[in-house]
């Protein structure tokens, strides 16, 4: 894979005959629990590819407005790395807002005519977001109508490629398809241990941090070795305090 094929925009195009499929998994919205999202296209050959900001967190950017005009891209950045990480929160009218970690700024609703492309930026807080809509396999679709009217959704393409031609179906590994890999749950509980306790996923294994007394169970409610690589599926991991649901891509 050259360089160029590397650094990737986040195009948009109009949705022109993708139906909704119902939903074979779930996202978790953050609420009083906060869960980081690494959303990385579910086309072959780009599972380490990740939506990433490139910008510098908020309280240091320089010019906002330049700041908000920068498109998102696709990086093969590390699993750890802030600026590839989202959380998800509830929009207006059922959408849903992405808002990155390292920055704090959210990806907008309105896309940038680029060339060939309309290309996402990030937008200021608020923006009414995204509909999302299984495509099956644990890939999601994200789209929305824009102020001109147009149903757009998020698609990927290269920055300096040829116009998007949209899928005739709304496979899972089309170029409109993203899975969203939970990195890490920030419990909201204060412990006396750490201060805080976090829950991590990383390669099929939960664990915790800041908290030794947790259990994990699968979605049948029996409960499952801490260590063991665990398939894809729901999870729930009993603290002191509270029980969290954890999806394991």
């Amino acid at each position: 894979m050259t360089f160029r094929r590397a650094i990737l925009a986040v195009g948009l195009l109009t949705a022109l005959s993708a139906s909704a499929q119902e939903s074979d998994s779930e996202l978790q919205l953050s609420t009083d629990v906060v869960c980081w999202y690494r959303i990385c296209s579910a086309a072959p050959g780009m599972e380490n590819y990740a939506m990433t900001d490139p910008n510098h967190p908020t309280e240091e950017a320089g010019d906002y407005d330049d700041a908000l005009r920068m498109a998102i891209y696709l990086l093969p950045t590390e699993t750890e790395n802030h600026n590839s990480q989202w959380k998800l929160t509830a929009g207006e009218d059922g959408k849903v807002i992405l808002t990155n970690r390292a920055t704090g700024f959210q990806i907008s609703n309105t896309s940038l005519s680029r060339g060939d492309h309309n290309v996402t930026c990030l937008g200021a807080s608020g923006t009414p977001g995204f509909t999302v809509t299984s495509l099956g396999d644990n890939a999601f679709k994200l789209e929305r109508v824009e102020d001109d009217g147009v149903n757009r959704c998020l698609a990927l393409a290269e920055r300096d490629g040829e116009a998007l031609a949209y899928p005739q179906t709304g496979e899972s590994t089309s170029i409109v398809g993203w899975k969203f890999f939970p990195i890490e749950i920030d419990t909201g509980i204060g412990t006396k241990e750490a201060g805080r306790s976090f829950i991590r996923v990383n390669a099929g294994r939960i664990s915790v941090s800041g908290c030794s007394e947790w259990q994990l169970f699968n979605a049948e409610g029996e409960e499952m070795p801490r260590t063991v690589k665990l398939p894809t599926g729901v999870y729930v991991v009993k603290l002191p305090q509270k029980a969290v649901k954890v999806l394991m891509p």
